[in-house]
């Protein structure tokens, strides 16, 4: 990737000169220098002392997720790509697609890698990412078995406690992988561990998102609830906990307490 190598210098290079020579501004261009060098161990010293930094960039993913890729540490890029709020970056997408496929995400990464053919790519990328997609739809050319549903809400489960933004993945992953399958399986569990995460990994956007049936589960709806609580919509989040409240259910006393917390 000598493309990116080049634009990450650069684009630190500048940051520099408009942090007129700060120290965040030092450590990310000798960390964004020492990527380009291969010694992404010393990259990632250098990245970590940005993210610590009280003025570290918005967009620090650019630089310190690739670096994670490249140390094969696959789980803490996919999570440092997931809470980045930059904007959209080809090349940076471009290493989270391939982060996704190396943690067998593989329809996150086809998603990722079509959606950036779509905005367009350097012909050398275009074709990677061709090459992606294909290897991925030779994946899923017949439904997929129950065991590989299983296989991604374990690896969700596992994570929950841990890194809940990668938990997050794993378990939309099961339920995209689901959806293809011949029967529905696991599919309440999946959507309720699934909402769970993701208010857990601060997207709460996301839970009011989710295609839920008429009549939702209480843990669903509790779930709701907390994300309409932290999307500033008290008004729903009020009448899903007071229907919990009433019904005196494992979450009540949760319930409880977020209703208090709530505006009037």
């Amino acid at each position: 990737m000598r493309i990116l190598c080049a634009v990450l210098v650069a684009l630190a290079v500048s940051r520099e000169l408009r942090a007129d020579d700060a120290a965040t501004a030092r450590h990310l261009l000798q960390g964004v220098r020492a990527f380009k060098a291969e010694r992404y161990d010393e990259a990632l010293v250098e990245l970590r002392v940005v993210a610590r930094a009280a003025d570290a960039p918005a967009d620090l993913a650019y630089y310190l997720g690739p670096t994670l890729y490249k140390l094969q540490r696959y789980d803490e890029a996919l999570a440092v790509f997931v809470a980045s709020r930059a904007a959209p970056d080809a090349l940076t997408d471009f290493y989270l697609g391939q982060t996704c496929y190396q943690l067998r995400l593989f329809r996150k990464a086809r998603s990722v890698f079509a959606e950036l053919r779509a905005r367009g790519l350097g012909p050398v990328l275009h074709e990677a990412a061709g090459r992606y997609i294909a290897l991925v739809d030779a994946t899923y050319q017949t439904p997929p078995p129950a065991g590989s549903i299983d296989y991604y809400v374990s690896e969700g489960i596992a994570r929950t406690a841990s890194a809940p933004a990668v938990a997050a993945e794993y378990l939309d992953e099961a339920r995209q992988v689901e959806s293809l399958a011949r029967e529905p399986h696991r599919h309440l569990e999946i959507l309720e561990r699934l909402a769970a995460a993701w208010n857990d990994s601060g997207r709460p956007q996301r839970v009011l998102g989710l295609a839920i049936e008429p009549a939702p589960s209480l843990e669903l709806s509790w779930q709701r609830a907390r994300a309409f609580a932290a999307t500033g919509d008290a008004a729903r989040a009020r009448a899903l906990l007071e229907a919990i409240r009433k019904a005196q259910a494992a979450r009540a006393a949760e319930a409880e307490a977020l209703l208090a917390q709530l505006p009037p």
